[in-house]
């Protein structure tokens, strides 16, 4: 299993490094059964397929249907700002492939993706911008996509947001949440 997958060519050649980093770990892309996406943001969905192509040829990959449905969408391609476009067109490239094949598998709110491996709705950054919680032997670690940018910035002030920030207020809150979450338990 694999959370995100990094902006495979969407950033150009300097940054694509995700297969190389895999198999340096021992694993193959054959091996990956499936791919969380916290958010359809480009630097996030755009290595499942560089250039247009699966690499991940066995996997299932899934977001968040809000999220889906928002970037997917073209009238909203068409209505939003020009950075914000390319994010769209990014999405649609790197999901093609697998929603060509069934795939592609959107999920609706909180709920165990595997057991381990929780779904947890944070929709300030995007409409569906979802963190994982994984769970084992009594630990837990938060894979949280974009909850936090800047840390040294956003740990002291969590009422800083940046521009790709879908809903700043919601993206507040969410960070203030997490944060006192985590503090209070201890993950």
């Amino acid at each position: 299993m694999l959370i995100d997958s990094s902006a495979g060519t969407l950033s150009g050649s300097c940054c694509w490094h995700l297969l190389e980093n895999l198999r340096a770990s021992g694993y193959r892309s054959e091996q990956v059964d499936e791919v969380l996406l916290t958010h359809l943001h480009a630097d996030h969905v755009g290595g499942i397929a560089p250039g247009g192509v699966a690499v991940f040829p066995n996997a299932i990959i899934r977001s968040s249907k809000l999220d889906a449905d928002y970037w997917l969408n073209e009238a909203n391609e068409k209505a939003a700002h020009d950075f914000l476009r390319s994010i769209c067109e990014g999405d649609k490239a790197a999901l093609r492939p697998y929603i060509a094949v069934g795939r592609y598998l959107p999920f609706d709110g909180e709920q165990e993706m595997v057991p381990g491996i929780r779904a947890i709705p944070l929709p300030g950054r995007t409409p569906g911008h979802t963190s994982y919680a994984i769970e084992s032997q009594g630990q837990k670690l938060l894979v949280w996509g974009d909850v936090v940018h800047v840390a040294a910035i956003q740990f002291p002030d969590p009422s800083v947001t940046v521009e790709y920030d879908n809903d700043e207020n919601q993206a507040e809150a969410d960070r203030e949440r997490i944060f006192s979450d985590a503090a209070k338990s201890g993950y």
